[in-house]
């Protein structure tokens, strides 16, 4: 069985999160599962392309997770989450 990569996750991602686990715990739960879940098959999401090729995202629900996978490191660091209008802004 494969080991699961470390997780990082970006300062922005962070806040986002503390704010979902107060205001939504039923969308912080399945965020967190999502990112468990990523952590045990990083390829898992779909690559994306232009300005943020590298980087994978996945569905959550009506939100979108932006990560990318360092393979030197055995990490996968989280970027963004939110909507798909405001995460494909940046």
């Amino acid at each position: 069985m494969p080991v699961p990569y470390d997780i990082e996750l970006s300062d922005s991602l962070q806040k986002k999160i503390r704010k979902l686990q107060r205001k939504d715990p039923k969308y912080y739960e399945a965020v967190v599962n999502k990112i468990l879940q990523i952590t045990e098959n990083p390829q898992f999401g779909k690559p994306l392309r232009n300005i943020l090729k590298g980087k994978r995202r996945s569905q959550v629900g009506p939100f979108v997770l932006i990560y990318e996978i360092d393979e030197d490191e055995h990490l996968v660091i989280f970027i963004e989450f939110g909507p798909h209008d405001e995460v494909y802004k940046h």
